[in-house]
């Protein structure tokens, strides 16, 4: 439980101008390494940090919790394996890329439990996307993430605030459930 979401949202937007600052060819041709890592480090901690605030139930609105994200969904090819995990020009169906949404929470948990990582770059050696598979549907399904998606994401969460909230106990649970939490934002 978090005791108190305000600075998590802060971590969450310190993370999310890490992302933009660090995305800069310069950066990428000066280290590329450790630029990488920077970006790759900023998507799971924002995820986990995401995913924290949504399962505490009362830090973000209903509206948070049900935050969509457009992704592609792309079919894997070979049995994907730890030997087999990097992609390659015939292990994914990449010409077939399809359009879903997934909710933040199901994107955050692939990204949780991911078992296939990668960013995509434009042609400006600029991180443009990144693709993921949890470690659940790495033979079904790699999901493929705008940067701008994700980062628009993040800035929702760390504006959003509850400016109303109802509970109700349930005497099932033993324990108080939430009606409506009701957004407003910074």
């Amino acid at each position: 439980m978090v005791f108190e979401s305000y600075p998590w949202k802060q971590d969450l937007q310190r993370r999310r101008t890490l992302i933009i600052k660090h995305n800069t060819k310069e950066r990428f041709d000066s280290n590329f390494e450790a630029n990488y890592t920077v970006l790759e480090k900023c998507v799971f901690y924002s995820a986990f940090i995401i995913r924290k605030l949504i399962d505490c139930g009362g830090k973000l609105s209903d509206e948070a919790d049900k935050y969509t994200i457009p992704v592609k969904a792309i079919k894997p090819i070979k049995h994907i394996s730890y030997m087999n995990r990097w992609p390659e020009e015939d292990s994914h169906d990449w010409e077939n890329e399809k359009a879903v949404i997934l909710t933040g929470k199901r994107l955050c948990n692939s990204l949780i439990h991911s078992y296939i990582f990668f960013f995509e770059f434009a042609e400006n050696d600029t991180v443009i996307s990144f693709c993921v598979s949890s470690d659940f549907d790495k033979n079904k399904m790699l999901y493929k993430v705008t940067l701008s998606d994700w980062l628009n994401y993040m800035t929702f969460i760390a504006t959003d605030d509850i400016v109303e909230l109802s509970m109700q106990y349930d005497e099932k649970t033993e324990g108080h459930i939430f009606i409506k939490k009701e957004r407003g934002c910074r």
